[in-house]
């Protein structure tokens, strides 16, 4: 479960705050759409949740850690429980799709030949084994992102977290992203995509969270 209680998070030099008194429930193997416009706080909803900035004030649990009492020497091992998906594929030039995957598995060690049946049934599951051997330059952006979400559940992670993924997409690349996204959530994961593009998703089994339609970021920050 996943849980924010009264969260405000102020920026410095900032007048108002991005979140102000917010308060969520995430159950497990839920599928999220973090809907809003820029500016609303939707990335940093997913920064407070990878612990990269604390709250400012209020508490956020995640798979029953509390992330203001964690340390930066624990701060690691939490997050590989978390898989992430940017706006921006992140992928190493020179290393084929399979590599680039493969990188993200040796974190958690395991044989060759098990690191090998993990990446190819996940390819099988994404609908990408015609990616294997090709080269980040090679791809479109949306293999691109496909290959970035290959690599975000190489270490079975309990909740995945996608940031605006579908933003620099066609809107056929998209739906098809988003539909990876709720087969993902049908294993049993834990999905919360921040997108303003809730067209993509038309169709499909979520629950939106609609920052900015409660008053957030009215207050004032000290």
């Amino acid at each position: 479960m996943i849980q924010f209680a009264h969260v405000t998070k102020c920026y410095e030099g900032e007048k108002e705050p991005v979140l102000e008194d917010f308060s969520v429930v995430i159950e497990d193997g839920e599928f999220i759409l973090l809907t809003g416009e820029s500016g609303v706080g939707k990335s940093s909803f997913i920064r407070l949740l990878l612990g990269e900035i604390p709250a400012t004030s209020g508490e956020i649990s995640v798979l029953e850690h509390k992330l203001g009492a964690l340390s930066h020497r624990q701060l690691p091992f939490y997050r590989r429980k978390l898989g992430v998906v940017f706006q921006e594929p992140r992928l190493i030039a020179g290393q084929t799709a399979y590599q680039n995957v493969e990188l993200a598995r040796r974190i958690v060690g395991g044989t060759k030949k098990e690191n090998r049946r993990v990446i190819t049934s996940l390819f099988v599951l994404l609908g990408i084994t015609n990616l294997y051997n090709r080269y980040p330059e090679e791809l479109s952006g949306g293999e691109r992102q496909k290959v970035c979400l290959a690599r975000a559940l190489v270490n079975f992670p309990a909740v995945l977290l996608a940031d605006e993924p579908t933003g620099n997409l066609s809107p056929w690349e998209s739906r098809e992203l988003m539909r990876l996204f709720e087969l993902v959530h049908r294993q049993g994961i834990t999905v919360i995509v921040a997108t303003h593009d809730k067209e993509s998703a038309r169709g499909l089994a979520y629950r939106e969270i609609a920052l900015g339609d409660e008053g957030f970021g009215i207050g004032q920050c000290p």
